[in-house]
């Protein structure tokens, strides 16, 4: 006869201690979606190939740490990549992260299948389920048009990444020839009030607060400052250069730099870039 009541009262507590909210009380909240942006692009490098030199950096602008595992990206192609084998499992808060098709340097993270079209593409950043970011490029105006060895960096973080005006050519040199910053971000210390970044824009510099936030997370990926990095550089332009060798002076037996480049340039194209680096050869002479 007791079996009955005691039932009920179980059946009745049950709900209550499976962890269900009791009556009255608000559910819980779910976590708050961070706030991370896409602040650059290198879809078309010069000095190295597609797997090697392309990149897409992601800040993290929120207070709190993000872990890289709830992060996805949506290529091009249509395909939703997780990054894998990152340099550390968390991205702080204020920390830049490299998105690379390798990975395998201090703060990267490798994205398999990642391969960004050098005219035109668009990225969605997503953090779990929700969509957090959007960037987009494209060779027709407003956006600028991407050029062979220079990113393209956010100009404000809070811009519309799928709008042409929140992207800038980027002019900072890398490798002597090539226009990135890879693991750096400059921006308007007023563009980065109540984000994580606000800090670096605290301290006086000369008496004066401080105009621009510039922060880096980690130095180029061949520093020019690095003991051997000139001759890195070198042997990278070995292949640009090769055609040189051809272009002897009848007379003086004498390597013509002027003349290999002007024979070169009409195969590879003013626009390809490679033009460029043929002028800096014929400029430096032997």
């Amino acid at each position: 006869m007791l079996r009955g009541p005691m039932l009920t009262i179980v059946l009745f507590l049950a709900p209550a201690a499976w962890g269900n909210p009791v009556a009255g009380e608000p559910p819980p909240l779910p976590p708050a979606v961070p706030r991370l942006i896409i602040s650059e692009i290198q879809c078309n490098p010069l000095l190295h190939d597609d797997r090697a030199g392309e990149f897409v950096e992601i800040v993290n602008l929120a207070r709190e740490p993000v872990r890289l595992a709830d992060l996805a990206l949506l290529l091009p192609s249509g395909v939703r990549a997780v990054p894998v084998r990152p340099s550390a499992p968390l991205l702080h808060a204020g920390e830049v992260v490299l998105l690379t098709p390798l990975g395998g340097q201090a703060g990267e993270a490798a994205v398999k299948g990642m391969r960004l079209p050098n005219d035109a593409g668009r990225l969605e950043l997503f953090w779990r389920q929700s969509r957090v970011d959007v960037a987009q490029w494209h060779k027709k105006p407003p956006w600028p048009k991407p050029l062979p060895g220079q990113s393209l960096e956010r100009v404000r973080p809070n811009q519309d990444g799928e709008s042409g005006r929140a992207w800038r050519r980027a002019q900072s040199v890398l490798h002597g020839v090539e226009r990135a910053s890879p693991g750096r971000v400059d921006w308007q210390c007023a563009d980065v009030q109540g984000t994580a970044l606000e800090g670096h824009c605290a301290t006086p510099h000369k008496g004066k607060p401080p105009q621009r936030c510039r922060v880096s997370q980690r130095g180029d990926r061949t520093p020019r400052s690095a003991p051997g990095a000139r001759q890195i550089y070198v042997e990278e332009l070995a292949f640009f250069t090769r055609p040189l060798k051809r272009g002897l002076e009848p007379s003086t037996g004498k390597r013509s730099s002027e003349r290999a480049a002007a024979e070169a340039r009409p195969k590879f194209g003013r626009e390809s870039g490679i033009s460029a680096v043929l002028d800096l050869v014929a400029e430096a002479g032997t």
